[in-house]
C-alpha cells in the first residue's frame, strides 16, 4: 500500500516537473524572441535612417557648385553606403534565421554565433570603409577656401563619432543580451 502511494506521488511530481519544466523553456523561448524583435527593430530603424538621410546627404553635397567634392571621394561614398546596406542585410538574414520554436537549442546557439560574428566583422569592415571617405573629403574640404567649412567639419566629425558611439554601444548591448537569452536556452 505504501509502495503504491509513493509510485503515485512520484509520478504526480515527475509530471509537476515536467511541466515546470515545459513553462520553464517556453519562457525562454519568449525572451529569446523578445531580444530579437528589439535587435531587428534597431537594424530595420538604422537601415530606415539610411534611406532617409543618404538622399538629403547627397542633395547637400550637390547644391553648391563651388564646393565640388573630387571622384575619389564620391566613390569612397558609394562604398561605404554600399557595404552599409549589405551590413544590415546580412544582419537581417542572419537574425532571421534564429527560430527557437523549428530550431534545436544547439542550431540556435549556432545560428545566433554566425550573427555575433558578423555583426563584428560588419563594424569593422564600416569603419575601415569609413575612415578613408573621412580623410578624401576632409581633403577636399580643405580645398575649398572657407575656414568655416572645415571647422564645421571638424565639429560635426566629433559629433558623429560621438554618435556613432552611442549607437555602436546600444546595439553591442542588444547584441550582448540577445547571446546571454540564448545562453540560458542551453
Amino acid at each position: 500500500m505504501e509502495l503504491e502511494e509513493l509510485k503515485q506521488n512520484w509520478n504526480i511530481m515527475e509530471e509537476r516537473l515536467g511541466r515546470l519544466e515545459m513553462e520553464q523553456r517556453q519562457q525562454q523561448n519568449k525572451t529569446v524572441n523578445s531580444k530579437l524583435q528589439q535587435v531587428r527593430e534597431r537594424i530595420l530603424k538604422r537601415f530606415m535612417m539610411l534611406v532617409v538621410v543618404l538622399p538629403a546627404l547627397l542633395l547637400i553635397m550637390n547644391r553648391h557648385d563651388n564646393y565640388a567634392f573630387s571622384l575619389l571621394t564620391w566613390v569612397l561614398l558609394f562604398v561605404f553606403v554600399a557595404v552599409i546596406i549589405a551590413r544590415q542585410f546580412t544582419w537581417w538574414l542572419l537574425l532571421k534565421r534564429i527560430d527557437c520554436l523549428k530550431l534545436t537549442v544547439r542550431e540556435v546557439c549556432l545560428a545566433e554565433s554566425r550573427f555575433h560574428m558578423s555583426f563584428k566583422v560588419g563594424i569593422a569592415v564600416s569603419v575601415l570603409c569609413a575612415v578613408p571617405l573621412l580623410v578624401s573629403m576632409l581633403w577636399d574640404m580643405s580645398g575649398f577656401g572657407d575656414p568655416y567649412v572645415m571647422a564645421g567639419a571638424w565639429t560635426g566629425l566629433g559629433i558623429g563619432l560621438l554618435a556613432g558611439l552611442r549607437l555602436f554601444l546600444r546595439a553591442w548591448r542588444g547584441v550582448k543580451e540577445l547571446r546571454e537569452a540564448i545562453t540560458d536556452l542551453q
